[in-house]
């Protein structure tokens, strides 16, 4: 390996670890929740439809959202989970102002029978790189 090659993979190495140690300090400072949603039996297509669809612009265009991971009970479909994480309170407050929450909360608004927001604190929330859990649909 050629010395700028080292000196390379070394910075990065560095630079990754260094990363990592920020983003567990960070980890205090995030707002993690959880939204408990029943839906309208009516609109469960619409709805998912809706959700999937705020859910990934809001993870692509906005720095602080980080994850909203969605899921409904097979066994009953109407109950909808979301896991919710923000890089900080000031993230989440920039979220519930952006266009795309606001066109999802006002289009499902008649969709959605409760609403429940659980405050909670991570104790691992751990994956892999690249996991996908199947197609997206």
């Amino acid at each position: 390996m050629r010395m700028s090659t080292l000196v390379v993979t070394a910075i990065t190495i560095i630079l990754f670890i260094l990363d990592q140690r920020e983003a567990k300090a960070q980890q205090n400072v995030r707002k993690v929740r959880i939204a408990n949603i029943e839906i309208d039996s009516a609109y469960i297509d619409a709805y998912r439809t809706a959700l999937a669809e705020h859910a990934n612009v809001a993870v692509q265009v906005e720095p602080g959202v980080l994850a909203l991971q969605a899921v409904y009970d097979k066994a009953h479909p109407t109950k909808v989970t979301v896991l919710e994480v923000y890089a900080s309170e000031q993230a989440y407050q920039m979220h519930v102002k952006s266009p795309h929450f606001l066109k999802y909360k006002n289009g499902t608004q008649k969709m959605v029978k409760s609403l429940q927001l659980v405050e909670v604190a991570p104790i691992a929330i751990e994956i892999k790189p690249n996991f996908e859990i199947g197609p997206k649909s």
